[in-house]
């Protein structure tokens, strides 16, 4: 046995990683698969960095999905616009406080974006039969690797890349790839899968590109010959979903100008989720939101609200600057305008309300902030709660506080509650930019609640150092969704 081999057996005894204990189940599971597409960037796939694109044989689908879901991966779908036929997305998680592990099982092999022109080309059962052990996962034999990287350079080969010199970064890349496999390949090997699975391809003009690419040619003739090379894939052509490439244009632009770009993420197929992130002052809950929705954002339809303080409407506005006038004339009808603006600031919050529900109703997750519960209400809820002119006893008060009481009653409880309990002293300490009596009082609030008695409610000591309690965090949420 070589050095390299003992020291693969060595890995399979003690798997460490994710994509290890998926790869040793696969083998012991006897499914036929290969990662067919950036198996030599090992440092992006395996540290969750880059995507694991693996094909599997369609006959062992049913046996692939069973040993995914038995290590923890969670099914995504991605938008219409965005989906390919015969390819699923499926996540999982598994260092703490790292990145989500995203990987790509095909039933066969799709070359191209979702807004391009993808060509599903039939070599898959090729691939597969010619795949080896290599590092961690099964990959295909250097001719079939040459051919599928070659196939896919000559589908990304376009007149930007002659216009915008910053674009022939990929095609330098792809050249060292192609360095890197064409000693290895049997050409007659090569030239017999092109000629049997591949009869509209030319042997000459796949050479002819092939050559483009090892000696350095200029991005005009790259482009030319990619794209001729490209056009004996159009057998197995399929043309982008309505909408598609438009969206991508957008996105594009919006890149350009600086914008966000508008593309949405994957949604979880058992359904999204609504996670309250509960805590006093100095807790961490912006920093541990920001985290926790950039962590997930990466991969998932993730949406971050702060109910505490919701986008003010128009009619939140208007009462606003009502009451301000009101407070240089007449007393009473300042009161009952400070009322009439928490009965804006409660429909406000509904409004966002309603929108994180409908987002998680696309299989979306929403991490909420000062989420409206009876348990915390003295924080964010009615004004009552708050002691907001709770002396005023009208008839015109009484009917602002029943229709402020009943937006919050619309409001059902959240997915799953997660509270950051953090010591009242040590919130002083760390909320500086806030009197201390105002600190205290809202952190004692959280810290004397018994929560034992909510349900859904999960605790967190937040009084350890950040990176810990965001591990625990990523653990925690990662079992809710």
């Amino acid at each position: 046995m070589t050095t390299a081999e003992r020291l693969r057996a060595t890995v399979r005894q003690a798997p460490a990683t994710l994509v290890e204990r998926l790869a040793d189940a696969l083998e012991s599971a006897g499914i036929a698969y290969c990662q067919w597409k950036g198996h030599s960037k090992r440092n992006r796939w395996m540290t969750g960095a880059g995507d694991l694109d693996l094909l599997v044989d369609a006959a062992a689908w049913p046996a692939l999905v069973e040993v995914l879901l038995q290590l923890g991966f969670k099914r995504a779908v991605a938008p219409p616009w965005l989906q390919l036929p015969g390819v699923d997305s499926y996540l999982g998680y598994d260092q703490p406080g790292g990145p989500l592990v995203h990987v790509h099982t095909y039933h066969r092999i799709v070359i191209g974006l979702p807004w391009r022109t993808t060509y599903a080309v039939p070599l898959a059962q090729t691939v597969l039969a010619g795949a080896t052990p290599s590092f961690v996962v099964r990959a295909p034999a250097p001719e079939h690797e040459l051919l599928l990287v070659l196939l896919q350079a000559a589908q990304r080969s376009t007149v930007r890349d002659i216009v915008q010199r910053g674009r022939s970064d990929w095609i330098a890349a792809t050249r060292r790839e192609l360095q890197r496999l064409e000693p290895r390949a049997e050409w007659s090997e090569l030239v017999a899968t092109i000629e049997r699975d591949l009869p509209s391809v030319s042997v000459r003009l796949f050479e002819r590109c092939l050559d483009a690419f090892l000696s350095d040619a200029s991005r005009w003739r790259i482009c030319v010959i990619g794209r001729a090379l490209t056009w004996g894939l159009r057998p197995f052509a399929r043309r982008p979903a309505l909408g598609a490439t438009p969206r991508a244009i957008a996105a594009r632009v919006a890149s350009a100008v600086g914008l966000p770009a508008p593309v949405e993420g994957k949604g979880l197929v058992t359904g999204g989720r609504v996670l309250a992130l509960v805590g006093g002052d100095g807790a961490g809950k912006t920093t541990c939101a920001t985290e926790l929705t950039a962590w997930l954002g990466r991969e998932l339809a993730t949406l971050r609200v702060h109910l505490g303080r919701p986008p003010r409407s128009l009619a939140t506005l208007a009462v606003g600057c009502a009451l301000k006038v009101a407070r240089w004339l007449h007393g009473g009808v300042a009161a009952h305008f400070e009322l009439l603006r928490c009965v804006c600031t409660a429909r406000d919050r509904y409004r966002l309300y309603r929108r994180a529900w409908r987002f998680a109703a696309r299989g979306g997750v929403v991490i909420a902030e000062r989420y409206p519960i009876p348990a915390n209400y003295a924080l964010c809820g009615p004004s009552e709660e708050q002691g907001v002119q709770t002396t005023l006893d009208t008839g015109l008060a009484r009917l602002l506080r029943r229709v402020e009481w009943t937006y919050y009653e619309w409001m059902r409880p959240p997915d799953a509650t997660i509270v950051l309990q953090l010591d009242p002293e040590l919130a002083v300490s760390r909320k500086t930019d806030e009197p201390e009596d105002y600190v205290r009082e809202r952190a004692q609030i959280v810290w004397h609640t018994d929560w034992a008695g909510v349900d859904g409610v999960y605790i967190v000591d937040a009084g350890r150092a950040l990176p810990e309690v965001l591990s625990d965090l990523k653990s925690l949420v990662w079992s809710l969704i």
